[in-house]
């Protein structure tokens, strides 16, 4: 005996809706595509986040990390260790206060880092390939204003809002 599915009931969505639905997604697949760029070079996901960092910013100490991350203390000194036994970064101990220590980043940790986003890269060029110019851009600025700092204070829902 054969059932037939009654179709998905579809509410209409905002273009702010499918801003996120689009963001997510996209978000989704560039993590797929970055992965077995970070298994070749033997990192994980935490651990190349992290050498980000350090070579995008500069040195910091592990609280310094850890924030500019959003993640704990312990997360980054994890993935400091592995970044640390494969050579991509160094601490130090600064001066005067020998108790303090710096990350940074290594010729080769820059060198890593520097590969895996090329290949990315090339990878996102070759997902974008037929979309027009005009799109990019307008996506690039779209992507650039999302990306700068929220504000202190969170606007309270209206009724009705989803």
């Amino acid at each position: 005996m054969s059932r037939v599915l009654a179709p998905k009931v579809m509410a209409v969505a905002s273009p702010e809706q499918l801003l996120m639905e689009g963001l997510v997604s996209a978000s989704r697949t560039v993590r797929h595509r970055l992965w077995p760029e970070l298994e070749s070079e033997g990192l994980t996901s935490p651990m190349f986040w992290t050498l980000n960092q350090l070579v995008l910013e500069g040195p910091m100490n592990v609280g310094q990390l850890a924030g500019a991350c959003g993640v704990t203390s312990a997360n980054v000194s994890a993935a400091v260790e592995g970044l640390e036994a494969a050579g991509l970064v160094v601490r130090r101990s600064a001066a005067p206060d020998r108790r303090v220590v710096t990350l940074t980043s290594t010729a080769r940790g820059r060198s890593v880092h520097r590969a895996v986003w090329q290949r990315l890269a090339h990878n996102l060029l070759h997902a974008l390939d037929g979309v027009p110019t005009r799109d990019v851009e307008t996506t690039a600025r779209v992507l650039a204003r999302l990306a700068q700092p929220a504000p202190s204070t969170l606007l309270p829902l209206e009724a009705g809002s989803p």
